[in-house]
């Protein structure tokens, strides 16, 4: 036990010297250089570039600072803030001063991730909540047939799908369907539209009902394949003509709930936001918020 007293003797002396040595005065800008150059001479090389950073550091906190209280410092240069700052502090002081900062905007950047993520969990369930009632108008059934608009019209494939109300309200009002065709060979988009309007007043598809849809095929589709002259109809295999088609709901109307439109985010939209802001959080929490950590210059250059 003896032996560990000179070792905190010594650590006290060098605190007390730090902690008393030249100050920094911020009265003029020659007053700030001179005070500066009689702390470097009690510096060696290590403790002057931490000056240099812990200097920089508090420029940053006085930015924030007028950002944050721009009353306060109101017709302040940030140089004025941070002369202000350090005025009449040692080397030690400083230094503190600085990591102190570092410390706390660390954290304040975890805890506003922290809070981001919430929100994003949060409107996950809402987002997911509504695709569920959405999808409640469910697709039950996609094919292809031959059909014609008007007695002396050519005869052209035309899209057949049926949207069953598997919920236990009845839909109304607005509704809107996606209906999206790509190639099944390169996934290429080739052509996409929504459809949709607004049911009379007096209608409505009740539970366990389904609405027909039949339209003809998007121009882009119908081109994409020289296959619809031998065409065998009604069609439900769609990759002999390298089609993939695809129908959902986007808006549904219901009395309870009145007309709700799908969420332009998704899941797996959330699930990247979410796990690239754990990430962050899990990057700042390895940081120590010390001066040592930081660079006055790119070492890669």
């Amino acid at each position: 036990m003896k032996s560990i007293y000179p070792a905190l003797i010594l650590s006290f002396i060098t605190l007390f010297l730090f902690s008393c040595g030249p100050t920094i005065s911020s009265k003029d800008e020659q007053a700030f250089k001179t005070s500066k150059a009689k702390m470097e001479e009690k510096l060696d090389n290590p403790e002057k570039e931490n000056l240099e950073k812990a200097l920089r550091v508090i420029v940053l906190k006085a930015m924030k600072e007028k950002w944050n209280f721009p009353e306060k410092y109101k017709e302040k240069s940030f140089d004025k803030i941070s002369m202000e700052m350090i005025d009449g502090k040692s080397y030690s002081a400083i230094i503190s001063f600085a990591e102190e900062f570092l410390a706390a905007d660390r954290d304040e950047k975890i805890a506003n991730k922290t809070a981001e993520i919430d929100s994003l969990e949060k409107d996950k369930l809402k987002a997911a909540k509504i695709t569920q009632q959405i999808d409640a108008f469910k697709l039950t059934k996609i094919s292809i047939s031959e059909d014609q608009f008007f007695s002396d019209d050519p005869k052209s494939p035309f899209l057949d799908l049926t949207f069953k109300n598997t919920s236990k309200e009845d839909i109304i009002g607005e509704y809107m369907i996606n209906i999206e065709v790509y190639s099944k060979k390169t996934g290429e988009k080739l052509a996409a539209q929504g459809s949709g309007g607004t049911w009379n007043d007096d209608f409505a598809l009740k539970p366990n009902e389904s609405y027909d849809y039949h339209q003809p095929v998007f121009n882009e589709a119908v081109q994409h394949s020289t296959l619809w002259k031998t065409a065998k109809y009604p069609i439900t295999d769609f990759s002999p003509y390298d089609l993939v088609i695809k129908a959902y709901a986007t808006k549904i109307t219901t009395k309870k709930g009145g007309t709700i439109e799908s969420p332009k985010a998704d899941a797996p939209y959330f699930d990247a936001e979410i796990k690239k802001l754990n990430e962050e959080i899990k990057g700042l929490k390895e940081t120590k918020a010390t001066l040592d950590e930081l660079e006055l210059t790119d070492k890669n250059r």
